[in-house]
């Protein structure tokens, strides 16, 4: 698996490939680790308890999620709560507006399961790149300056790290191996703990 990792560039064209020729499961579940990697967003200020109700243990199994994709979501639908962000600063409203807006478009009429996907992966990245601006911002005099993924060809480095965790989440759901597949949990949780950090930096520098 390393191996096969290790062939693949890590770049926005890689990763549209992939989209493109990924199973329908696949696909999915690679959308839906897109959003747990987010998770914290959605969590902003949330009542204690939420989180970890949605979150149990079991309800984002790749094996089993494609079936249970809708409760997922709206189970995540229940927790957005736009109030909450109202009086956060306007960086953490923009994450927050990101976030939920991968799980709404799931919701949306006529929206296919490969756009979804692929709306969730841009803005996964977004979200990173967002965070990259903003880290840069607090620790510089000059400003930096957003520009949405996919854009230029070099990538920020929590973008990197994202665009890094969606092929290889891509790539294991194609595996044979279950233990290869299972793997993308592991993956978004560590994911997670990278966006909870990035938001932890991010809300001490505005």
């Amino acid at each position: 698996m390393e191996d096969v990792l290790e062939a693949v560039e890590m770049s926005h064209e890689s990763l549209t490939r992939l989209l493109a020729d990924a199973a329908t499961d696949a696909v999915l579940v690679s959308g839906a680790m897109c959003i747990y990697r987010v998770l914290p967003i959605l969590f902003w200020r949330a009542p204690s308890g939420l989180y970890e109700d949605v979150t149990r243990s079991g309800m984002w199994f790749p094996e089993t999620l494609p079936n249970r994709m809708r409760e997922v979501l709206e189970a995540l639908r229940e927790v957005i709560d736009p109030e909450r962000s109202e009086d956060a600063p306007e960086e953490i409203g923009e994450l927050y507006s990101m976030a939920s807006e991968m799980v709404l478009r799931f919701f949306a009429d006529g929206m296919e399961l490969n756009d979804w996907s692929d709306w969730c992966s841009t803005l996964g990245l977004d979200i990173h790149q967002q965070f990259d601006s903003l880290l840069s911002e607090g620790s510089e005099t000059t400003a930096a300056v957003f520009i949405p993924a996919g854009t230029i060809p070099d990538l920020s480095p929590l973008e990197g790290l994202e665009i890094s965790d969606q092929i290889s989440t891509l790539v294991r759901l194609g595996s044979s191996d279950p233990e290869v597949r299972h793997s993308v949990l592991e993956i978004a949780e560590q994911g997670n703990l990278r966006t909870r950090t990035a938001l932890g930096q991010v809300t001490r520098f505005i």
